[in-house]
């Protein structure tokens, strides 16, 4: 099911965000995060109306850097994986085929073999797609030893805000302006939201 978010930008509001050399931001967390720690998706050439498409479908690799300002960059293959799957990195720091069904609300699970690649890093993508837009998403410090393992449940939350220009896939330490948190719950597919002329976020639906 393809999911689908509108920004309503106010006209006035337009013009002096750009002229500030602000983007606008949009980020996607997992379950139990409350902060996202990585740029979905940054946009600078912004209008009134605004709209973003995207379907639940993930990928997954290893990582080795996760400071704050540096994009993020895998040192694995990116795999696909679906909800209640598993995946391993292998002593080698191979990546393998994820295994097991796939079950809708259930976290996929990571697991790390190998010291070297330290963090999860999960994409919004299905990499079995040609030409797939491959975006990174979130990024996990659980792995840190040896036979190490992450669960991670992506949820269909969105954050939004604006902040001086920044590339997508930037890891962060948290939000550069006032931010705004979208739900989708069962069955939900739309949601629009508003930057109103006093510079404030509102939903609209």
């Amino acid at each position: 099911m393809s999911l689908t978010l509108t920004v309503i930008i106010d006209e006035d509001q337009v013009q002096v965000m750009k002229e500030q050399g602000f983007n606008l931001f949009l980020a996607k967390l997992v379950q139990d995060q409350d902060k996202a720690n990585v740029i979905w998706k940054s946009k600078s050439a912004f209008y009134y109306s605004n709209k973003f498409q995207w379907e639940p479908v993930f990928s997954i690799s290893g990582s080795e850097s996760v400071e704050p300002g540096a994009l993020v960059s895998a040192s694995t293959k990116v795999k696909p994986i679906g909800y209640g799957q598993s995946i391993e990195i292998d002593k080698d720091g191979n990546i393998t085929d994820p295994s097991g069904p796939v079950t809708p609300g259930k976290a996929f699970r990571l697991t790390n073999k190998d010291t070297k690649n330290n963090t999860a890093t999960v994409y919004a993508a299905d990499q079995t797609k040609p030409r797939a837009d491959l975006a990174p998403f979130f990024v996990s410090k659980g792995l840190e030893e040896d036979f190490n393992s992450v669960d991670i449940l992506p949820i269909e939350t969105v954050v939004l805000w604006f902040g001086q220009a920044q590339e997508a896939g930037t890891i962060i330490a948290g939000y550069s302006g006032p931010s705004c948190k979208v739900f989708y719950g069962n069955g939900d597919s739309k949601r629009t939201v508003e930057w109103t002329k006093d510079g404030t976020w509102e939903q609209v639906d």
